[in-house]
């Protein structure tokens, strides 16, 4: 189970904030260790969009992640950056050179 988030801010002013508030999520969900989560984020070629994709081995371990302090965090923090709610979108895996634990 996979889900690609697009996050689109009100300003790219705010482009730093959201990038280090997503570096820190990371950090944070290294800390809390929520095993088989594979968390990335990434930055595009306009300031106000980025994106990240989460793969989750199951149900559980997403639960795990949407209830991580690390996740609070960084909803608290970035919310008032954001020009609407972050676009979520169900991934179905199809191939990965990725730990195959993520595809299933």
């Amino acid at each position: 189970m996979s889900l690609l988030v697009h996050y689109t801010l009100n300003s790219a002013s705010d482009h730093e904030a959201q990038a280090n508030a997503m570096a820190t999520l990371v950090v944070g969900l290294k800390g809390e260790a929520i095993e088989g989560l594979a968390y990335s984020c990434f930055a595009t070629d306009d300031p106000c969009r980025f994106v990240g994709v989460l793969e989750f081995p199951d149900e559980a371990v997403k639960m795990a992640f949407l209830g991580s302090n690390a996740f609070a965090a960084y909803r608290e923090t970035v919310g008032p950056l954001f020009a609407n709610p972050p676009e979520t979108v169900e991934l179905a895996p199809i191939a990965s050179t990725r730990d195959p634990v993520c595809l299933g």
